[in-house]
């Protein structure tokens, strides 16, 4: 195992840049003398048991009442609760039973227990309330719903994330929930895996930057704390699985899965949850060089540790790396946890009660996470204010909000083919909808929306607009006709019949709703029901634009080359119908660009920072090269066209402390307004770690009118070229790089190298 490292190794791009010159412990916030004397002594005054309870999360259901509604309120049975929080001192809860709440709802079950906590035990301390609001507040009855991460990473807005960020911290405050689980800022290298939709795409760079200033954003109250998600490496599992070993080495972890949160602590979050799977064989639960040495030692985190569902017993009943549940909790608080996310039962309770009063586990190593735990409470005002405040209602659903969600959906839209212009459609054409996703909320919502798994339309309000309810407002003669469902098959007869009487036709397809592991596949490529209708109204000639609304790019190749529009949509949201139907229209200009590589084959899932060996064919010459996508990462059309041109360096050759300003001119051609996004990339011809053939450095949107054309500047600091060696050092070798911009190239030398 690599010996840890300062701060400085972790952090390979600009975004991040500046962190590498400051000590792990400016990451630490500075705690009120005032606060921690006031925490210090309720420590003091805890028994074992207490303490104990404060490490402990339940899920509400654990003290629901039977027959508890499932939506809009939780009914509380009071036995149940105060055997949670009076006689277990349990000092934290989470989630919901089965779907969303009211505002009303929710600050009557908050209150509710709120009342046990603070009146009925010896302490009196306040309950946190974990939820996870992960494209908005998607468990709160009329919430502001967002695009999940992957459509908010394909605008490459900063400022848009951040305010998504801002609403969904502020209609948490509204609700009464202090505790975020979020941002995920898991990097998705892997389309198969089935929270890839949750993540802000394959770079790092734009994971960091945009998942911190979401993080930002969604503390800006000081009263909601966010939840980094999920610690370390889960995005990659071997098999594509949830919850199961990552594929990737340490070396890896450092160069592409740490730096997000290295950056994210530095946006100062307050908690972190563990990633559920395992790296080189450890679970990360169990791993004190992750969560201790690392997160703590080298990142300076100072926040909760928490853990995700049932995993401490998880390293008991499925890594099997402890003989016992006793064992496992042994093993998870040994290696930093703070919070086990227990969630059904007492177990983990019981168990770590026992190892302190035996003598395994030493009181004061509770008093650590204790610590932190009420510190936290403290700094979310929850030792002096632990009730929802009706004040906050008015930050709920407000028209900025609206407005900004809408935003975002229109912003997302990416447009990927558009032979011969068949789009923007005319409003008198005879349009043909069909396709799964054509009718449905769901599809276009995704998991985590109202309930867990989302798939529940009866939760859903009657305001937004499907993509079939949002086109039959713009054209004239718009007719629909189901074709199949998503993984069914439909009438294809009739779908035929329409199409052979229609000037285009729209095929919207996909995935519907999933949740975690609920989503697991083995094959990326769409389902077959699916492209059988595609293939179908191909065949009668009428031209075909496909809508693709999916939480990962599934597999179309077989249908792709045929089809004279594609438009990707991502999972964008309550306003996402409208989003769509508006770029089908030509109302919105797309802006989208990929935030990931799309496949080609189910198989050939190689990121856009590979390396050489992966474009050539390795076979003597005899077959195709060996990176071929089906479109590359940052691919987006326009409605107008840009040209780059004048790429200036500003110096030949830059020094190991020294920066290198670049200059493009971005020109809009065309002849409507647009907004383009520039993706700025290097590439080191040669170094002792086989280099990518590109790696992203920065990016930047610009709005242009037609005809109008900008310089932008972009400084490179030699400092965002070091790379992590096979040692675990970030190095700057001498040599040459290009820098790349539009398809434009120029190439300049770093004189000198070193280590950190």
């Amino acid at each position: 195992m690599m010996q840890p490292t300062l701060l400085a190794v972790l952090l390979g791009f600009s975004a991040v840049a500046v962190a590498a010159a400051v000590s792990p412990a400016s990451a630490q916030r500075r705690h009120d003398p005032a606060t921690v004397a006031r925490v210090d002594a309720l420590l003091a005054r805890m028994t074992v048991e207490e303490k104990v309870g404060q490490m402990t999360q339940l899920t509400i259901g654990v003290v629901a009442a039977e027959g508890t509604p499932q939506r809009d309120s939780v009914r509380i049975d009071p036995a149940k609760l105060r055997e949670a929080l009076v006689n277990r001192h349990v000092g934290s809860l989470l989630n919901v039973v089965g779907g969303s709440l009211t505002l009303d709802g929710w600050h009557a079950l908050i209150g509710q227990v709120q009342d046990v906590a603070t009146r009925e035990t010896r302490l009196g301390i306040p309950v946190l309330y974990g939820i996870d609001f992960v494209h908005g507040a998607n468990y709160t009855r009329g919430g502001t719903l967002f695009p999940h991460n992957l459509g908010l990473a394909a605008t490459f807005d900063v400022d848009l994330a951040r305010t998504a960020g801002e609403v969904t911290g502020d209609e948490a405050l509204a609700s009464g929930l202090p505790w975020n689980f979020a941002p995920v800022l898991d990097v998705g290298r892997l389309p198969l895996f089935p929270r890839f939709y949750e993540t802000f795409g394959e770079d790092p760079l734009v994971t960091a930057t945009l998942g911190g200033a979401a993080v930002r954003g969604m503390q800006r109250s000081g009263r909601v704390a966010a939840t980094l998600k999920h610690y370390l490496a889960y995005s990659i599992p071997r098999s594509g699985r949830d919850r199961t070993p990552a594929d990737v080495t340490p070396r890896e972890v450092r160069e592409i899965f740490l730096p997000p949160f290295a950056q994210a602590v530095r946006e100062g979050a307050r908690t972190v949850m563990v990633n559920s799977g395992e790296i080189d064989g450890e679970p990360v639960h169990a791993s004190r060089y992750w969560l201790t040495d690392v997160l703590r030692g080298e990142l300076g985190f100072d926040g909760v540790i928490v853990t995700d569902w049932e995993d401490i017993y998880f390293l008991h009943t499925r890594h099997r790396v402890a003989p016992t549940i006793k064992d496992a909790v042994r093993m998870a608080v040994d290696a930093g946890i703070d919070v086990s996310m227990s969630p059904s039962d007492y177990r983990f309770t019981d168990a770590l009660i026992e190892l302190v009063r035996e003598g395994t586990i030493p009181e004061s190593r509770l008093d650590e996470s204790v610590r932190r735990i009420l510190l936290l409470k403290a700094e979310l005002g929850l030792l002096d204010a632990p009730h929802p405040d009706p004040a906050h209602r008015r930050l709920f659903a407000t028209e900025a909000s609206v407005r900004s969600a809408r935003e975002a959906a229109r912003r997302s839209i990416t447009l990927l083919k558009n032979d011969g212009g068949i789009l923007p459609l005319r409003r008198d054409a005879r349009i043909l909808v069909t396709g799964p996703a054509a009718a449905s909320l769901t599809a276009l919502n995704g998991g985590w929306t109202y309930t867990w798994q989302g798939t529940d339309a009866s939760h859903f309000p009657e305001e937004p607009r499907t993509l079939l309810e949002a086109m039959l407002r713009r054209g004239s003669d718009v007719r629909y006709v189901a074709g199949s469902g998503f993984t069914q098959a439909g009438d294809l007869g009739a779908a035929l019949d329409a199409a052979k009487n229609a000037d285009v036709v729209v095929v919207a397809v996909g995935e519907d709703a999933y949740s975690e592991w609920v989503g697991n596949i083995d094959d990326l490529t769409l389902p077959e029901p699916q492209l059988r209708l595609i293939e179908a109204v191909q065949a009668t000639g009428t031209p075909v634009v496909l809508v693709l609304v999916e939480g990962r790019p599934r597999v179309i190749s077989r249908v792709a080359d045929r089809a004279r529009g594609i438009v990707m949509a991502y999972w964008p949201g309550m306003y996402g119908g409208d989003a769509i139907a508006d770029v089908l229209f030509g109302e919105v200009n797309p802006s989208g660009k990929l935030p990931f590589t799309y496949p080609r084959h189910p198989n050939a899932l190689a990121t856009y920072d590979h390396r050489y060996t992966e474009t050539t064919n390795n076979d003597f010459g005899r077959g195709p090269g060996g990176f071929n996508p089906q479109w590359e990462f940052g691919h987006g059309l326009s409605y107008t066209t840009y040209a780059y041109r004048d790429l200036r360096l500003g110096s030949p050759s830059i020094g190991p402390a020294d920066s290198l300003a670049v200059r493009v001119t971005v020109a809009n051609t065309g002849a409507r307004a647009g907004r383009e996004t520039v993706l700025l990339f290097t590439r080191q011809h040669y170094a002792s770690v086989t280099p990518s053939m590109r790696r992203l450095r920065a990016f930047r949107t610009v709005e242009l009118q037609p005809g109008e054309s900008r310089e932008l500047t972009f400084t490179i600091a030699a400092d965002d070229l070091r790379f992590v060696a096979r040692d675990g050092r970030r190095v700057l070798e001498p040599g040459a790089f290009d820098v790349m911009v539009g398809g434009l190239t120029g190439t300049f030398h770093v004189t000198a190298g070193g280590t950190r």
